[in-house]
């Protein structure tokens, strides 16, 4: 089985689908993970089923992390149904920057990832305008 605690994404459309594939091309293949897209044209009840299907499909045997797109979305509505489970921690907000923390940090303990996630998730922001180019170098921006 893996090596690491088994994750979750479930996300609004493919976002989620496509982040782990775009992540895999920087970090490499991964195992020990499932994705579910989440559609307004989707009944509840057999996205639970799903959700419930692929974490049993899942070694969680050290914890499960659960990304989520937004707050107050259905995704994390329904992943909150899996905090009942023991060492399950859910994080709202998933971009790129935090998917690659996670996946270069699966050795460690569920309990040490919030602290990792909050970190990836503040450090992955950046906003630049053109002001940003006054008496800079332009190879700096590269």
């Amino acid at each position: 089985m893996a090596d690491g605690f088994g994750i979750l994404v479930m996300t609004h459309g493919d976002f989620g689908k496509a982040a782990i594939e775009s992540a895999q091309l920087i970090v490499g293949e991964q195992e020990n993970y499932e994705t579910i897209s989440v559609f307004v044209v989707d009944n509840l009840d057999d996205l639970k089923q799903e959700m419930e299907d692929k974490v049993a499909s899942l070694d969680t045997s050290k914890g499960l992390l659960i990304l989520t797109d937004i707050v107050g979305g259905t995704p994390i509505n329904l992943a909150s149904n899996l905090l009942t489970r023991e060492n399950t921690m859910i994080a709202s907000g998933v971009n790129l920057p935090l998917l690659l923390e996670v996946l270069m940090n699966r050795g460690k303990e569920i309990s040490e990832l919030e602290e990792v996630i909050q970190t990836a998730y503040a450090q992955g922001l950046s906003i630049r305008t053109n002001k940003d180019l006054e008496g800079d170098d332009d190879d700096d921006l590269l």
